[in-house]
């Protein structure tokens, strides 16, 4: 394959790419607003065919960090066990430190 051969490829690659790039971006102003579903009149004519508009329920947005729900539980109960090892130590402490060894 030659090098011009080679650049036409590439730019047909590239042209491909932004014409995708184009629909997606028009796909995307389109989809907030409604969402259009194809709806079949008769079924014996396949040029037969209706479009519906249909509103779309708000969508719930991931949570900052993007960590399900189950993986912030499995993170919050770490952490709890963590700060209860750490309280079991300073109650361990504290006891050891009211024990004076008896005088002989």
């Amino acid at each position: 394959m030659s090098t011009k051969q080679l650049l036409a490829e590439i730019e047909r690659g590239i042209n491909a790419l932004q014409k995708a790039h184009a629909l997606c971006l028009k796909a995307e102003a389109v989809a907030p607003k409604a969402k259009a579903t194809v709806v079949r009149t008769a079924p014996a004519k396949a040029t037969a065919v209706k479009t519906v508009k249909v509103t779309k329920s708000p969508v719930k947005k991931a949570a900052k960090g993007g960590v399900s729900d189950e993986s912030r539980a499995k993170m919050a109960a770490a952490q709890q066990k963590r700060w209860a090892k750490v309280r079991r130590e300073k109650k361990k402490a504290a006891k050891a430190a009211l024990v004076v060894p008896a005088a002989a």
